[in-house]
């Protein structure tokens, strides 16, 4: 009796349709396993990349200079965020002339009350002496250099004197009552300190035409709101009269004769 079951159509195709859904349940089982695996893979990876993006992300708002030549600095007046983010605001006949000087700002190391670090050291290891009071309403984007974090004047290593001269010169000069300066730039020709102010350019060169009645400005520096063209104040004998130029040779700072130091 069970040979004729076993031999029987009915019966056999019975059992390869059991063994046919056995075989399915456990193939559909299995796939689902797999995409449940591979879904949480993805998930953690997403999630692994998430908390890794926002722990190596780096600090905003914050350029250092990496010039080995003398720094300077310039805060980012309002309305004008697209000039000063570029750099400094120069125009020179050619590119050489830029090798004797910094074009290093640093225009958003904005600082508030609470993240300026306590003065732990008074005195200068420059031997400059005690380091002057910072005034009321001095511009927090322009605190002085013994005021960085340990790690900021680490990475200034080499230019924190250049630093130091050039944040006296602007403390005495605000407690003088000039307070429109909006950065400083230290000179390694001359060693000048110059104040930075806003639409005003210091001229290293001139030009003059027509035997000496026209005296145009060829190479300078500063900070201008609007784009100056060495070749059209050249081609055109004009100079932008919203620009004020002056003499660099006669304007700037010797830092040692202006705050008295040795």
């Amino acid at each position: 009796m069970l040979r004729d079951l076993l031999s029987s159509r009915w019966f056999q195709g019975c059992l390869i349709f059991f063994l046919l859904c056995v075989a399915g349940s456990l193939l559909y089982s299995w796939h689902v396993q797999r995409t449940t695996e591979s879904d949480m893979e993805r998930h953690d990876q997403f999630l692994q990349g998430t908390e890794q993006q926002k722990t190596t992300r780096p600090a905003e708002a914050v350029n250092v200079p990496t010039e080995n030549e003398a720094p300077g600095r310039v805060s980012t007046p309002v309305g004008n965020t697209d000039t000063l983010m570029s750099g400094e605001s120069e125009a020179l006949p050619n590119e050489t002339e830029t090798l004797d000087f910094a074009d290093a700002f640093l225009p958003d190391d904005m600082v508030s009350e609470e993240e300026v670090p306590n003065e732990e050291v008074s005195t200068s290891p420059f031997g400059f002496g005690a380091y002057p009071e910072i005034p009321p309403g001095f511009p927090k984007n322009l605190m002085p250099s013994w005021t960085w974090s340990d790690e900021k004047k680490q990475n200034m290593v080499g230019q924190l004197k250049d630093f130091e001269l050039m944040d006296r010169v602007l403390i005495k000069l605000w407690n003088q009552g000039d307070r429109s300066f909006i950065g400083v730039k230290r000179r390694n020709q001359s060693g000048k300190v110059y104040p930075i102010y806003r639409n005003v350019m210091y001229v290293e060169n001139w030009i003059e035409r027509r035997n000496g009645a026209v005296r145009l400005p060829a190479s300078f520096f500063g900070q201008s709101d609007e784009d100056i063209n060495v070749i059209d104040i050249m081609r055109y004998e004009s100079i932008p009269t919203s620009i004020t130029f002056l003499d660099a040779h006669t304007e700037g700072y010797d830092p040692y004769q202006f705050l008295g130091l040795e």
